[in-house]
């Protein structure tokens, strides 16, 4: 699974750990145990109502500390349903543990937003963040959580809608621009074709663009070859001519996507107009990226861009879903490692990554609430 850089800073800031063995209380634990149980660093920060919560305040309880961020389209989900099964699964000793969650996104999980979050999914326990960076950071540091903005960026779905072009090149090599639409009260985004591609090439990718000239990018057409204007025709997910090579005359609505193509290339080789056939976003990028799809649709077996209907699918069942693939990728976006703290606020077990046995991580709550 995607243990990865994400264990290793995990590894350095334990030092000496025992899984599934009784430990220096002769408690036996069934998670990794610290051999030499330090303390668990306090920190004071602000939950989805505003008010402080400060770990110290919790001594004398038993408190799982987990480290996510509500975009998170699938490892922080994961543990969320986790902690709120054992949450619920506690029984008589829930008045003796405590549970936080802590975001590594602060810019997006608001008190605002984490509040909107966890109200919707019935999370009824602490999830803290600070309007201060510098304060949320310190914890990240003070409890080793390695996090990648870079990483938590690239697992978000677009939040506007964007229209494409793209450039296909005499050598087949290609260019693709996704350009926020500017108009979506009247369903138009740009006036017309020949904006867009002054937007999309010299604005967004910044290239040489002069049709006056026949020159994009480091090309420019000649007598054995010309660009012509294509268009995306999301109905049969295939590129063809526009109907004019004058992109003034085209209408730029919320599904135009154009490309300029060279006469000589190979139409073939030149990116679709649309991901994931315009029913969900890509993940990743190179060769990690990978589809997540809309609602009701699924990535069809050994395809990991497309996306088709539920159900209709001919996967065979053996091959290797790319998102579970893919996973390691997207948990070094923070070190992703749940934490139950005794009730001498010492850090007793730890639980990396998101595949856990959850009875075992109720069994190792209930153990050390008994202590």
């Amino acid at each position: 699974m995607y243990v990865v850089r994400a264990l290793s800073a995990l590894i350095l800031s334990l030092v000496v750990l025992t899984a599934g063995c009784s430990g220096p209380e002769g408690v036996e634990l069934l998670g990794t145990e610290y051999r030499d149980p330090p303390e668990a660093p306090d920190f004071t920060l602000k939950n989805q109502y505003g008010n402080e919560i400060t770990l110290s305040k919790f001594e004398g309880k038993v408190v799982v500390v987990a480290f996510i961020y509500t975009s998170c389209p699938d490892v922080c989900l994961i543990i969320s349903s986790n902690l709120d099964y054992v949450k619920q699964s506690i029984g008589g000793q829930a008045d003796m543990v405590e549970f936080i969650s802590i975001t590594i996104d602060p810019a997006r999980d608001t008190i605002e937003h984490l509040r909107e979050w966890a109200d919707a999914r019935g999370y009824d326990w602490n999830h803290l963040t600070h309007e201060r960076g510098s304060v949320i950071q310190s914890v990240w540091d003070e409890w080793n959580v390695v996090v990648d903005t870079e990483h938590i960026a690239n697992s978000l779905p677009p939040e506007e809608s964007t229209v494409r072009f793209s450039v296909l090149n005499p050598d087949n090599t290609s260019i693709v621009t996704d350009n926020a639409c500017k108009d979506l009260i009247n369903l138009t985004c740009y006036v017309d074709g020949s904006e867009f591609a002054e937007f999309a090439l010299r604005s967004n990718a910044e290239i040489e663009y002069d049709m006056a000239n026949g020159t994009i990018g480091n090309w420019t057409s000649d007598g054995s070859w010309s660009w012509e204007l294509h268009s995306w025709d999301s109905e049969n997910e295939s590129w063809g001519r526009a109907v004019s090579d004058d992109p003034s005359s085209i209408v730029v609505g919320l599904s135009s996507h154009l490309a300029w193509v060279a006469s000589n290339a190979n139409l073939s080789a030149l990116p679709p107009g649309e991901d994931c056939n315009g029913h969900g976003w890509v993940m990743g990028s190179g060769s990690s990226a990978h589809c997540m799809c809309d609602t009701g649709w699924e990535r069809p077996g050994g395809d990991w861009l497309s996306c088709v209907i539920e159900g209709s699918s001919s996967s065979t069942g053996n091959e290797t879903d790319p998102h579970d693939e893919s996973l390691g990728e997207y948990e070094i976006g923070h070190s992703t490692v749940t934490f139950i703290i005794d009730k001498e606020q010492r850090k007793r077990v730890a639980y990396s990554g998101i595949h856990w046995d959850v009875d075992d991580f109720l069994q190792d709550v209930k153990t050390l609430a008994d202590e």
